[in-house]
């Protein structure tokens, strides 16, 4: 079942259990999901919404709800983006790489450094996760990109509302800024964790070129869309699950 957001963003959700600063602004904070159960890993994820201001982390909290019930503890960063002051490229980048370190002592203030510590994003969130792993200090089982955007100059070239947003996020087309959609594009020689990219093979936002990434392996799910990862009722939210638990390692 291709999923549309709405459907994602009234799923049913607690709100986080507690939140953290990790920079000036008010859109720089982390916000977390303790495990219900014995906590099986820790998640740090990274939302999406084509880097526009207009999506914040609230869609995604009834993903969060529900890896918390399955044992994933998990830490969203909330960043500036897109029509933010400072966000944009390479602001919001900068703003991942800033917030990490943060994320790292709360895990250990939570006597949480002996869980698997994973790093995920959706979509835009899928690619800023892939750059800040790049520049990562502290270990993580393995980077996740859900619907990940890898390849953003030949995401700008495309027609749908996300791409046509990619080049207000870098401020200009590729050909006009190749240096920064060079800088812009993961290599994953840089990162050290293994690399998985979760795509549907029918997803009409991010396309299946995109989960085409040298140095990753991809995973397929057939007749998933864009949105399907954050619904826990879809197979697709399951093959992430159980990235997170026992059966994905």
């Amino acid at each position: 079942m291709n999923l549309p957001y709405s459907e994602v963003a009234s799923q049913r959700y607690q709100i986080a259990a507690s939140n953290i600063a990790y920079a000036h602004s008010s859109l720089q904070r982390i916000y977390y999901w303790p495990a219900q159960v014995k906590t099986q890993s820790a998640l740090i994820f990274i939302h999406g919404g084509c880097w526009l201001n207009a999506y914040d982390f609230t869609h995604a909290r009834g993903l969060f709800t529900a890896l918390a019930k399955q044992g994933v503890a998990t830490f969203a960063i909330e960043y500036r983006r897109t029509g933010d002051a400072g966000g944009g490229w390479p602001g919001t980048l900068t703003d991942i790489q800033q917030a990490l370190p943060a994320v790292k002592q709360w895990l250990d203030e939570k006597a949480l450094g002996d869980v698997p510590v994973y790093l995920a994003g959706h979509s835009a969130g899928g690619h800023l996760a892939l750059l800040a792993a790049q520049s990562l200090t502290f270990p993580v089982e393995k980077v996740i990109g859900l619907a990940a955007i890898t390849d953003p100059a030949s995401y700008a070239t495309g027609t749908n509302s996300c791409q046509n947003a990619t080049p207000r996020f870098f401020n200009g087309m590729p050909d006009e800024l190749p240096e920064a959609y060079a800088a812009a594009t993961p290599v994953t020689a840089k990162i050290s964790a293994p690399i998985i990219l979760l795509q549907g093979d029918a997803d009409t936002i991010v396309p299946l070129t995109q989960s085409e990434l040298a140095g990753s392996e991809a995973i397929i799910s057939e007749g998933a869309g864009h949105f399907d990862w954050l619904h826990s009722a879809t197979p697709a939210y399951q093959l992430f699950l159980n990235q997170l638990l026992k059966e994905g390692r």
